[in-house]
């Protein structure tokens, strides 16, 4: 994908060797003042190969931000117990409390091949990384749809299925889309994606913080993976995204497709087929569902009868999200099914 601003000059990637002492006590609005542009901030520890953590990639989700802010409370004199390596990613985006700024593409998107100052930011990034040999990657996210803590993994490897089990009881294994920061990572240290639930989930923020701690700790990781019933994993199958000259609502009988009201609560549930997900005034194809390399599987998975649009076999939907923004930038769902 090219950048959405290709025209425009670098972007800045500063550097720094501390945590900013503006950083205590800050919130997210705060940001520009502590960081104007995006970051890399190497803290020296005990054990040589850092973590590597990834933060402020979705300038709405701001659980990244309060774990930054911790760890800077915690070491900015103390060495942590193992090397540190924070990026700190789209800080203009969180001083507007938005995803990304419209002249700006989604910066967990840009982490493949691609042309642009956007993708030249985040290669800066990856090559510091593999030079650095990181020990794992940890990635912050939330969510802006109702969802349990879970963890994401790109890779079956007994280290980062250990990860994702650390920091919940649900995992999912991904390789759409295959953009991401966490994929990017998976090519050269054990990498997890974690999901913290809504932004502001204290709960949420909690655990991030202690699997950041736990991993700082570790010497290694074990050789096998989690006990079997440790984590229960998914994978992600496709993805589920609407019509862009559709429009939509939740029980809206005046949107093109009217989507259930009561669709979040099926996060990360099992549904059978036939389960009703909308009414559709738009063509067949307004609810579509797409693979990590474009092809559109809605007839595997949707079926339109008359109106009603209904599953057409088992699934479990994942990141449902009522919030329009994120469904027309990203997408409605993630369709998963148990490994």
């Amino acid at each position: 994908m090219a950048d959405m601003s290709a025209d425009r000059g670098p972007i800045p990637l500063d550097r720094t060797d501390c945590f900013p002492d503006a950083l205590i006590g800050a919130e997210p609005a705060d940001i520009l003042t502590i960081f104007p542009n995006p970051t890399l901030i190497t803290i020296k520890g005990k054990a040589e190969r850092p973590l590597w953590v990834t933060t402020l990639l979705h300038g709405n989700e701001t659980t990244s931000f309060y774990v930054l802010r911790a760890l800077a409370e915690r070491y900015r004199v103390t060495p942590p117990p193992r090397s540190l390596t924070l990026f700190v990613g789209n800080v203009q985006a969180m001083a507007a409390g938005v995803r990304h700024l419209p002249d700006q593409p989604d910066f967990n998107r840009i982490w493949a091949e691609g042309s642009g100052p956007y993708h030249d930011l985040v290669h800066q990034v990856c090559e510091t990384a593999r030079q650095q040999i990181p020990f794992a990657s940890i990635d912050i996210h939330n969510n802006s749809g109702s969802n349990p803590h879970y963890g994401c993994v790109n890779a079956l490897r007994p280290a980062d299925l250990q990860l994702a089990a650390m920091f919940a009881d649900l995992g999912v294994f991904y390789r759409n889309p295959p953009t991401t920061q966490s994929i990017a990572f998976s090519n050269f240290c054990p990498a997890v994606t974690v999901e913290c639930g809504r932004s502001g989930d204290q709960q949420g923020i909690d655990r991030a913080i202690g699997l950041v701690e736990d991993v700082l700790r570790l010497e290694s990781f074990p050789a096998a993976p989690p006990a079997p019933g440790t984590v229960t994993l998914y994978h992600t199958l496709a993805s589920v995204v609407i019509d862009p000259e559709c429009t939509f609502g939740f029980d809206d009988e005046t949107a093109g497709l009217n989507l259930r009201a009561d669709l979040e609560d099926f996060n990360f549930t099992d549904l059978p087929a036939d389960t009703l997900w909308a009414s559709a005034q738009c063509p067949q194809d307004a609810l579509r569902v797409v693979d990590e390399h474009g092809h559109d599987l809605t007839d595997e998975f949707f079926t339109c009868d008359g109106a009603e649009i209904r599953s057409k076999r088992p699934v479990t939907p994942a990141m449902i999200t009522h919030d329009a923004d994120v469904i027309r930038q990203d997408c409605l769902c993630y369709l998963m099914e148990p490994i």
